[in-house]
């Protein structure tokens, strides 16, 4: 596949967004159609290189080795090179979304910016991410009752993580995450990295993805929103905050020195994993902490490795 009127024939355009006033011309492929009851856990990507393809290839690998829930998965992409969307148009259980608008913030569009793929990647981020999001929402079955929202550079790794992040929403609880970021706002929020709502609710709220800057990022709205009226939010204990959490893995885990998120269950169980930066990593724009690269032969080694092992579950959680 090497360019666009090959994806028109591997998919043709069948549907369009109105997002934020510009309107995203879509190529929808759904090979996955299950009941409302069963979540939708939506990948925002973006693919610039092979690296970037890697991160989103182990986080699909991931969610299929450790979610034997039912579950559909949707990934967006937003406006990858063509010669990057083969792959993913093959994966027979995901329900992919290729987007082929350019998602500009209103403010760049009202200046007639018209930047290049290169220098919108960089300044895009949030907003993009955003954007995605809001595709996801628009096109999967309205009457879905849980959606979560997923980071591409991101790795369950333990069975029962969507369960168990699930089984904390209730009539009180409206949403629950892997990690809570404290460092825009004092009471914190949950980071889109890896939440999962009440979409319903979320609906009757009139709620969206979009952030609010300086104070609220992407998605950080939500949870603002639910607390307003009245709802709290769960999230996991997380060795962003935590690092002395990786002290209950055993001293021969491979996550106990991981240096990238680790998020917890109750009984102490390492369930979900977070690079942090994935996309600016693989296009070389960040490079602090553990590499893109890396991230990738990590879960291809540890955590992909063969089909899903009880056994190999409990070394890595150290039981």
């Amino acid at each position: 596949m090497g360019d666009e009127s090959s994806l028109n024939q591997a998919i043709p355009v069948n549907a369009a967004a109105m997002v934020d006033g510009l309107e995203y011309f879509l190529h929808v492929r759904r090979p996955v159609r299950l009941s409302p009851d069963a979540p939708r856990l939506i990948v925002v990507a973006n693919q610039q290189n092979r690296t970037a393809s890697g991160l989103l290839r182990v986080c699909i690998e991931a969610i299929r080795q450790f979610t034997p829930e039912p579950h559909e998965v949707w990934v967006v992409d937003n406006n990858s090179p063509v010669e990057k969307l083969g792959w993913l148009i093959e994966q027979p259980d995901v329900n992919a979304i290729f987007s082929r608008t350019e998602p500009i913030p209103p403010q760049a569009r009202r200046a007639q910016t018209s930047p290049v793929r290169e220098n919108a990647q960089e300044d895009r981020g949030s907003y993009a991410n955003a954007v995605g999001l809001e595709l996801g929402i628009r096109t999967i079955d309205p009457a879905s009752r849980h959606i979560m929202a997923l980071h591409m550079d991101t790795l369950p790794c333990k069975g029962g993580w969507l369960s168990f992040l699930i089984s904390k929403l209730s009539g009180s609880v409206a949403a629950a995450g892997v990690r809570l970021d404290r460092t825009r706002i004092p009471e914190g929020v949950l980071h889109v990295l890896g939440f999962v709502v009440d979409f319903q609710l979320f609906v009757r709220l009139g709620l969206d993805f979009f952030p609010r800057p300086p104070l609220l990022d992407v998605g950080d709205r939500i949870t603002t929103e639910f607390r307003s009226a009245g709802y709290e939010v769960f999230s996991c204990r997380n060795t962003m905050w935590e690092p002395q959490l990786s002290d209950r893995l055993r001293p021969d885990s491979p996550l106990r020195r991981l240096p990238v998120d680790r998020a917890f269950d109750d009984d102490g169980r390492a369930i979900f994993l977070h690079l942090g930066r994935g996309v600016r990593k693989a296009t070389g724009k960040h490079i602090k902490g553990l590499s893109a690269q890396d991230w990738i032969r990590f879960a291809d080694r540890e955590i992909l490795g063969g089909s899903w092992d009880p056994e190999k579950n409990r070394l890595l959680n150290g039981e």
